[in-house]
C-alpha cells in the first residue's frame, strides 16, 4: 500500500511509474551501491572503476544452456527505460533514457551512432515511454523507430540518418505516453498511458483511428494508467496491462473487452502474446507470483512459474517481461528488488522452468530484450547501462565458467 502512494505521488509529478521502483539506487546522480569483493578494486582517481563486471551468472543444474557477457554501452549518467534490438538483429540497439533521449548503438560492438533528441531545447527533460522499430513491409527498407515519449508526442527517427522524420502530438495537456506496440504487418500503432484510453493509428497516415476506452455500461475499461501493450500476430486483438490490477484483451475491430484478466501488477512493459501457443505472460511489480501465463482465448491462469528455485515463492519485482521472438520456447523478465534477470525454459512437460540468468546486478533492471534469433539478450539497468549476454550451449563454455545453483556462482570478473 505504501508503494502504491508513494508510487502515484511521484507520477503526479511527471514521473513514469517505473522510475520510483529503482530511484533508491541512485543519489544526486550517483549510483548507491556495495562493491562486491569480486569487483575491480575501488580507486577515487579511477575512471575505469564502473561495477562493470559485479554481477554474476548461474544456470539450474539440467539446463543445457548458460549465459555468456558479451559487451556493453558506456556508463550515463540516466537511468534507461527500454532497450530494443532492430528487427535486423546485428545492425542496431535503441535506449530509451530518462531525460527523453535514445542512444542509437551498432550492436556488434555498442559503438553509439546517435544520441537522438540531445539538444532539442525542451526545457522539461521527460522521459521515453516505450519504444518500437516499425516492421517492414510493402516495400519499406528503412529503419525507422518509433518513440513514444511522456510529454505524450509519438516520434519518428530514422536510425540512418538520425533525422526526426515526423511527430504525432497529443489533443491534450497530461497526455503522457508509457507505451506502444505495433501490428505485425506495421500498418496499426497503438499507444496507451495517463489518460486510460488506447490510441489506435493508422500509421501510414499517421493519423488517429479510434480509442479503445470505457463507453457506459457495456464496456469497461481501465481506470489507471496504462503501462503495456502488446498486439497478437494477427492485429485482430490487443493485450493491455495497467497499474489497476487488470490485464484486458481487446477486440480491435469491435474495441469491446474480451476477457479481463485481474490481478497482475503491470508497471513496465511486462506483458506480451503469443497466439500460435494461445498464450500470454504477466510480470508484476510484486515479490510473490510475479510472473505468470494466461491462455489468450479464455483469459484462465495457466501456470505461475517458479522465480527462484532456491527461495519458493521469492521474487524480483518485475519491470519487464517477454517471450523469445522465434518459438516461445524461452522467457526472459528482469525487474527491481533483486536486481536481476532471468530465463525461463519451456520443458517436456510443457511447464516453464528456471534455465539461466544474471543476478547482484548494481541496480535495477528497467527492460529486456531478446535478439530475433534468439541468442542475444539485452537488459537494461537503471545505473545508465545495457548489458548483452549471450545464451550459449553448456558444452562450449570453459569448464571453470559453469554455475549450478547448488554450487558458487562465477562472478563475470572472473572470466574476463
Amino acid at each position: 500500500f505504501f508503494f502504491k502512494q508513494k508510487t502515484a505521488y511521484e507520477i503526479a509529478q511527471r514521473l513514469v511509474g517505473s522510475e520510483m521502483c529503482i530511484r533508491d539506487r541512485f543519489n544526486q546522480g550517483s549510483i548507491m551501491v556495495d562493491a562486491s569483493p569480486l569487483s575491480p578494486a575501488h580507486s577515487e582517481h579511477s575512471a575505469d572503476f564502473q561495477f562493470m563486471y559485479s554481477h554474476n551468472i548461474i544456470s539450474a543444474p539440467e539446463s543445457q544452456f548458460s549465459l555468456e557477457h558479451r559487451r556493453q554501452t558506456a556508463e550515463e549518467k540516466k537511468l534507461i527505460y527500454t532497450v530494443r534490438f532492430d528487427p535486423d538483429d546485428s545492425r542496431f540497439l535503441a535506449i530509451g533514457y530518462s531525460d527523453g533521449c535514445i542512444g542509437i548503438y551498432k550492436v556488434t560492438n555498442l559503438e553509439r551512432s546517435y544520441m537522438l533528441g540531445e539538444g532539442s531545447g525542451s526545457e522539461e527533460k521527460l522521459p521515453v515511454g516505450g519504444l518500437r522499430w516499425r516492421p517492414k513491409h510493402g516495400g519499406i527498407k528503412e529503419s525507422l523507430l518509433v518513440c513514444a515519449g511522456v510529454d505524450g508526442v509519438i516520434s519518428y527517427w530514422n536510425a540512418i540518418s538520425g533525422k526526426l522524420l515526423a511527430t504525432i502530438k497529443p489533443e491534450k495537456k497530461l497526455s503522457d505516453l508509457l507505451c506502444l506496440d505495433y501490428t505485425r504487418d506495421g500498418t496499426k500503432l497503438a499507444a496507451g498511458g495517463r489518460r486510460k484510453a488506447i490510441k489506435l493509428f493508422d500509421d501510414e497516415k499517421r493519423a488517429l483511428i479510434t480509442k479503445l476506452r470505457p463507453k457506459g455500461q457495456q464496456v469497461s475499461g481501465h481506470s489507471n494508467r496504462i503501462f503495456s501493450l502488446k498486439f497478437d500476430e494477427t492485429g485482430k486483438k490487443l493485450v493491455s496491462g495497467s497499474w489497476d490490477m487488470t490485464v484486458k484483451v481487446w477486440d480491435v475491430n469491435s474495441g469491446s473487452v474480451i476477457h479481463n484478466i485481474y490481478g497482475p501488477e503491470i508497471n513496465g512493459d511486462a506483458i506480451d502474446v503469443n497466439a500460435s501457443e494461445d498464450k500470454i505472460i504477466t510480470g508484476s511489480h510484486r515479490s510473490k507470483e510475479a510472473l505468470q501465463v494466461w491462455s489468450l482465448s479464455y483469459g484462465k491462469l495457466i501456470e505461475t512459474i517458479e522465480w527462484d528455485p532456491q527461495k519458493p515463492g521469492d521474487s524480483s519485482q518485475l519491470i519487464a517481461a517477454q517471450f523469445d521472438k522465434t518459438s516461445a520456447r524461452y522467457i526472459a523478465a528482469c525487474g527491481s528488488g533483486r536486481n536481476e534477470a532471468r530465463i525461463f525454459e519451456k520443458r517436456m512437460d510443457k511447464i516453464y522452468a528456471f534455465s539461466c540468468g544474471v543476478i547482484d546486478l548494481p541496480s535495477a533492471c528497467s527492460s529486456i530484450d531478446f535478439s530475433v534469433k534468439d541468442n542475444l539478450i539485452a537488459i537494461g539497468c537503471c545505473d545508465g547501462i545495457c548489458r548483452i549476454f549471450e545464451r550459449v550451449e553448456k558444452a562450449k563454455l570453459p569448464t571453470s565458467s559453469l554455475s549450478d545453483l547448488d554450487s558458487k556462482v562465477i562472478s563475470q570478473q572472473a572470466l574476463a
